[in-house]
């Protein structure tokens, strides 16, 4: 199954609240974003904040978009993100990840096949 990864460095949060989509505290983050650099809510998000929802949502009107190219998207975003607000590089999650993860999808498919 592909999973998003997220490592947690708080840098879409960090421009959450300055178009809108959460409320913003101030300096364009969303109020929820703690000095951590975690989501206060995390387990209770909205579902702007949920990659699979998000995902779901874009196919509705673009529904050629497979889940993994969202995920491969969102994390070159996240990357862009994480220069833009220059956070350590060990944030950026490989995008190696996913092609990793569709790989074992289609050998998982492929012995259920044998």
């Amino acid at each position: 199954m592909l999973e998003f990864k997220c490592s947690s460095c708080g840098a879409c949060c960090a421009t959450a609240g300055s178009d809108g989509r959460m409320p913003n505290r101030g300096d364009g983050a969303c109020v929820h974003l703690t000095d951590e650099n975690l989501c206060a809510i995390f387990e209770d998000r909205p579902d702007i904040c949920r990659a699979d929802y998000m995902h779901k949502q874009i196919q509705k009107t673009y529904p050629h978009v497979s889940k993994y190219e969202y995920y491969w998207k969102a994390t070159k975003v996240c990357h862009m993100l994480i220069d833009l607000y220059e956070l350590d590089e060990s944030y950026k999650i490989p995008i190696s990840v996913y092609n990793e993860q569709l790989e074992q999808l289609q050998q998982n498919i492929i012995n259920k096949m044998k």
